[in-house]
């Protein structure tokens, strides 16, 4: 496989990890964010960057992986790095959520426009 088909190739596979990855998370991320966002604008941006960072970073790491002849090696390449992107992105959403989370969790059903300090 030349080395343009084998990157996308690997392009492809990862669009297919990260895609199913942001599909899933999508709905409680929004859910999440728009709890701990003031606005449902600021919640929507929030998710978009989120998502798009799920995207981005795993399509980068494997984009530095550079392309194998050897299909097999290429695969487990791709995945593995696929992966590890997809992994890393989610720690640096979930760090940034817990960092910013409120001080009081506000009782269930009840938006956090009421707690003392999440202004």
């Amino acid at each position: 496989m030349g080395s343009l088909g084998g990157l996308f190739l690997a392009w492809g596979i990862t669009l297919v990890l990260a895609g199913f990855v942001a599909a899933i998370l999508w709905h409680p991320m929004r859910v999440l964010l728009g709890e701990l966002c003031a606005t449902e604008q600021r919640s929507r941006f929030w998710t978009v960057y989120a998502t798009i960072m799920m995207v981005l970073l795993p399509m980068l790491a494997v984009t530095l992986l550079g392309t194998d002849e050897n299909l097999t090696r290429l695969v487990q390449g791709v995945v593995f790095y696929a992966l590890g992107g997809i992994g890393l992105a989610l720690v640096a959403v979930g760090w940034t959520v817990w960092s910013n989370r409120p001080a009081e969790a506000p009782p269930r059903g009840q938006s956090l426009a009421g707690v003392a300090g999440a202004e």
